[in-house]
């Protein structure tokens, strides 16, 4: 497994990276895992090789030739990534690479977590083919809200009663960027509060308009902060990580994105969320977010539904479609009888 980032981080990247790890090593697989940054130098028994900024191309293959891998899998692979994947482009061994960017070399069986990545990938003239993530509903679930978070959040200098918490997790970029911008708008809104979780340049705007900066949190607190929320919002009109709008919907709370993006896959509009159009205008997801913060019992009906909509596809679901993209990958590189 090649990966820029892993355990202890806990991005995005380093997060699928440990779900699919555990789920192989759970089946009985071994794994060999390269990446970058600090950390121990084994996980849950299997090896972890580390360097600071990128692999010795060297050290690299003379690791596999010793490991001996059936696949050799990538995800979401950037500068490390890319050059690991030229190291062992003509080594034997199957290369599965889940995520790339459209710049980077057409090697291998290439996975996208989404059909909007599958296009995206497709522009470059990469073809690829969908495989989804799972989400870990053992620890994203409605049971974690806590009344007193949210009401923390949510009554904080208002004397005359709660806010609805409108939560975003993720970046934030600068102001002059059109999803810090949304956000702006939507911590503007009457009877709203934004948390955020997450952190970036724009994020002193949103402080300074109201919103509850919390900043990057992992584990139980971020498990137990999502769930503590009335509603996620997604801002990006052509987002590919489903990662917060798959554990907000595991964790009870109903999403407002685009249809534009990824996030239609998951968010069944006017089931576990709504989806905004092009057609709305540019104020459409900020209206969509007015109108279900004031309907308490559709926040409700949708909750209801949310956790259902993901509930079908775990991490062990998605590791085990997985592996039988890595045996059909070894099936077609071995040699024909006769």
């Amino acid at each position: 497994m090649v990966t820029e980032s892993f355990a202890p981080a806990a991005d995005a990247p380093a997060e699928s990276a440990r779900h699919i790890a555990d789920a192989l090593l759970a089946s009985g697989h071994e794994i060999l895992v390269f990446t970058t940054g600090p950390g121990s130098e084994s996980y849950r028994g299997a090896r972890v090789q580390r360097a600071r900024a990128l692999l010795s191309v060297t050290a690299l293959r003379r690791s596999v030739e010793e490991f001996r891998p059936d696949v050799v899998q990538f995800l979401a692979p950037r500068a490390m990534g890319a050059a690991a994947m030229r190291a062992l482009e003509h080594a034997g061994v199957p290369l599965v690479v889940l995520d790339p960017t459209p710049l980077h070399p057409r090697v291998g069986t290439v996975l996208a977590s989404s059909h909007a990545g599958v296009r995206i990938l497709g522009t470059a003239g990469i073809r690829a083919r969908v495989w989804k993530p799972g989400v870990r509903t053992d620890e994203y679930h409605p049971g974690l809200r806590s009344e007193p978070l949210h009401d923390a959040w949510a009554r904080a200098g208002r004397p005359e009663g709660p806010l609805v918490t409108v939560g975003y997790v993720g970046p934030v970029g600068p102001t002059t960027t059109r999803a810090c911008r949304r956000l702006a708008q939507i911590a503007g809104l009457d009877g709203v509060r934004l948390v955020v979780l997450g952190s970036g340049p724009g994020t002193p705007h949103l402080r300074q308009l109201g919103a509850k900066i919390v900043g990057e949190s992992t584990g139980l607190e971020l498990a137990r902060a999502i769930a503590s929320l009335d509603l996620l919002v997604q801002p990006r009109k052509h987002e590919v990580n489903l990662t917060p709008v798959r554990k907000a919907l595991a964790s009870g709370v109903p999403v407002v994105t685009f249809e534009t993006g990824a996030a239609a896959e998951v968010v069944r509009h006017g089931e576990s969320g709504i989806l905004v159009s092009p057609a709305d205008g540019p104020g459409g997801l900020t209206l969509a977010v007015a109108s279900l913060a004031a309907d308490a019992a559709e926040r409700a009906r949708l909750a209801a539904n949310a956790r259902d909509s993901v509930s079908d596809r775990t991490w062990g679901d998605a590791v085990a479609e997985l592996i039988e993209i890595y045996a059909g990958c070894t099936r077609s590189l071995a040699p024909v009888a006769g």
